[in-house]
């Protein structure tokens, strides 16, 4: 059952081959018995659980029944018609919003239910909460979206969503050891969630395979007349293929060579991963060389996020009823930057953004290490400094496969695409995945 994909799972369920009730109720058990130790879940009620699984297994369409009977771990930033949504803050603590994020909507649509909403930091930034690393209490899983990286790392539910506004995706997925998959930016609707950053603010999703991740990307990304770029890009299959015969990859070190914050043990395991690559046929490497912008990225970003939510919480800040300092420090010196300045980063995000496009000219995908090595110890607020908001700022897909191990410890391969080559990408990193396992 564990090496099944969500897909065959739904298709054997259909012909009767296989018991989705059980199936469920093994992922309750294992909240039960994991979840006083791990604390992943702002909400759960296993009644409630068995109640919608009941409904859509007896009432849902079959033809719209990609994810039918399947539970989703949905971060508590979304709005649930059926569940609070409190945002990781006390402020909204029982507030039932009446209706679905656009992702949820899409969720139920194709048969798939909320299991439970799981912990965020406050307002999704930075804040430490109680979510602890699955593989090693004593480690964070990442923040802001740890629980719905720890839930599944855990194996509480199959799949979850969440949110990345620099790393939020990655890093989580890369300390619990999961996949973790942030799509282009605009490939998924944010109506009905937590907003923190115009422009940096992007869905994505953990799962325990690509195939999980391409299944529920189909089901909640935008479709249709309203949504031409988007749809013409990721409907467009020869915009999906490689560029050539071989994939063409891009290998960014320097990056890690020059940081302070990356450990020689992933450095080591980057450089054997890309000696594997380099003897690979399939395959051929290559060293871009990235604009000076890339250099002013991390500065850019903070312009922006803390600019943005000095604008968004101002209320809270006003009124002292945020609960972290790392929440009041960021609104006050966000308070300090002007408008003019935060304009003036956002025509640097876009100029970052064209400049690394062109390097998809030449190379089909760019690989990187996810984290500057495994999870920090419990309770940190900011994770070591690593390329994961750069890929972010610029719009792009980006995957990260749990590949390394040290102490004990799962560390990430950080994988990157084009804008609007999801596809590819998940391409390339299915037929990579299937090398790992020859």
């Amino acid at each position: 059952m564990e090496n099944l994909t969500l897909r065959e799972i739904v298709d054997r369920y259909k012909k009767r081959e296989f018991d989705i009730v059980a199936w469920n109720q093994s992922f309750i058990d294992i909240i039960k018995e994991k979840e006083p130790d791990i604390h992943a879940w702002a909400y759960f009620n296993e009644t409630e659980w068995l109640n919608k699984l009941e409904n859509v297994l007896e009432n849902h369409p079959v033809k719209f029944s990609e994810l039918l009977g399947v539970p989703v771990g949905i971060k508590d930033i979304f709005n649930t018609i059926d569940m609070p949504t409190c945002m990781g803050s006390p402020i909204w603590e029982g507030f039932t919003p009446g209706n679905d994020a656009r992702v949820v909507h899409n969720i139920k649509f194709q048969g798939g239910f909320t299991a439970g909403k799981t912990i965020t930091a406050e307002f999704a930034v930075h804040t430490p909460n109680e979510t602890r690393n699955p593989w090693n209490r004593d480690y964070s899983p990442g923040t802001s979206s740890s629980g719905s990286a720890a839930a599944v790392a855990a194996g509480m539910v199959p799949l979850s969503i969440g949110t990345q506004t620099a790393g939020s995706i990655i890093r989580p997925a890369s300390y619990c050891g999961v996949y973790g998959f942030k799509p282009s930016f605009g490939t998924l609707p944010r109506t009905g969630m937590l907003k923190t950053t115009d422009t940096l603010d992007t869905i994505g999703m953990f799962a325990n395979n690509t195939d999980d991740c391409r299944l529920l990307f189909d089901v909640m990304r935008v479709k249709g007349l309203d949504y031409p770029k988007v749809n013409n890009n990721l409907d467009n299959i020869s915009y999906q293929k490689k560029n050539n015969k071989k994939w063409k990859i891009g290998i960014v070190s320097d990056q890690h060579t020059s940081a302070k914050g990356f450990t020689g043990y992933a450095k080591a395991a980057f450089t054997e991963f890309i000696k594997d690559l380099e003897n690979n046929p399939a395959m051929e490497t290559g060293y871009p060389v990235f604009p000076e912008t890339f250099n002013k990225a991390h500065s850019v970003q903070e312009k922006i996020y803390h600019k943005a939510l000095s604008y968004y919480f101002k209320k809270e800040f006003e009124n002292h009823t945020l609960i972290s300092p790392v929440m009041y420090d960021i609104v006050n010196d966000g308070k300090k930057i002007s408008v003019d300045e935060y304009h003036k980063n956002i025509s640097l995000q876009n100029e970052l953004a064209e400049q690394i496009d062109g390097l998809f000219n030449e190379y089909d995908v760019l690989v990187t290490l996810s984290t500057a090595g495994y999870a920090p110890e419990f309770g940190t607020a900011i994770d070591p400094e690593d390329t994961c908001l750069i890929w972010t700022m610029c719009g792009l897909p980006v995957i990260n496969i749990p590949l390394f191990n040290y102490n004990k410890m799962p560390f990430g391969l950080q994988v990157i695409g084009r804008k609007y080559q999801d596809y590819k990408l998940l391409n390339f990193v299915e037929e990579l995945v299937a090398g790992f396992k020859q």
